[in-house]
């Protein structure tokens, strides 16, 4: 019962998207870029092939990417497969929020990146003292979790990983270098 990929790419949104643009308005100078959880890959079309590379779990996903042009990878934010240190920036769009935790996509993303992360989340986090972790996998063979994540956790992790200088939040994307 999966979408095709043209209404998945419609649902998505393009690279027009609001939050996509916020994220795009905060990048800082960089050489290459991982689009962690691409999906349909909108951001490519607006931002320099020779520095952009996508990854996303769906092997559908990454082939239509390939099949069009666009560098493409099949990967996990759970074990992202680059080296650390790859990619000047790691950007990353509802994705978090739909796997069972935070803590480790969020330190992978880190540890691939060598300048700054952005993360857009769907559903905001709060300000609480514990993720509220909600599997929704009704009528699905896959698991898909629709969690509220604890703001206070999530900065609490990025205060204990040694390579986070900073971290803000903006307007719901979460920005470390």
């Amino acid at each position: 019962n999966s979408p095709t990929v043209t209404s998945f790419e419609s649902w998505m949104g393009d690279h027009n998207s609001p939050d996509r643009v916020k994220v795009r308005s905060l990048f800082v100078e960089y050489n290459s870029l991982l689009d962690a959880g691409c999906g349909a890959a909108p951001e490519a079309q607006v931002i320099d092939y020779n520095k952009y590379t996508g990854m996303d779990i769906t092997q559908r996903l990454v082939d239509y990417n390939i099949s069009r042009g666009i560098k493409c990878v099949k990967g996990s934010l759970n074990n992202i497969p680059f080296d650390d240190n790859t990619f000047d920036i790691v950007i990353s769009r509802h994705v978090t929020e739909h796997m069972s935790s935070i803590e480790n996509p969020l330190n992978e993303m880190i540890r691939v990146a060598k300048k700054q992360v952005l993360i857009s989340f769907f559903i905001k986090p709060e300000y609480t003292d514990h993720h509220h972790i909600s599997l929704d996998n009704a009528n699905t063979d896959w698991e898909i979790y629709h969690n509220r994540y604890s703001q206070t956790l999530i900065e609490k992790e990025l205060s204990n990983n040694p390579k986070v200088l900073e971290f803000n939040w903006i307007d719901g994307c979460a920005s470390t270098q």
